[in-house]
């Protein structure tokens, strides 16, 4: 039988492993969604050459797996809203 304490250890160890592992993920694909509103057609391709990176960058921008950096967000802003 285990006492108190490894218990304890053994939860804090399985809850380290999950925030290891990315079980926190915050990210959320809306960016996604209004990008390809914005550009239904080659939204990708769009996307890599407004911030000057490979397609397959921007795909993953698209699916919500990493955070578009602030240029991209700005591009999509004034396609929103215009330049002035």
């Amino acid at each position: 039988m285990r006492s108190v304490y490894e218990e304890r250890v053994t939860e804090a160890r399985l809850i380290e492993r999950q925030i290891r592992q990315g079980a926190d993920k915050i990210v959320s694909r809306k960016f996604g969604r209004v990008a390809k509103f914005l550009w239904p057609l080659k939204t990708a391709a769009h996307l890599a050459s407004v911030a000057r990176v490979n397609e397959r960058t921007a795909a993953r921008w698209l699916s919500g797996e990493f955070d578009p950096p602030y240029c991209v967000i700005e591009a999509t802003m004034h396609e929103i809203f215009g330049d002035g």
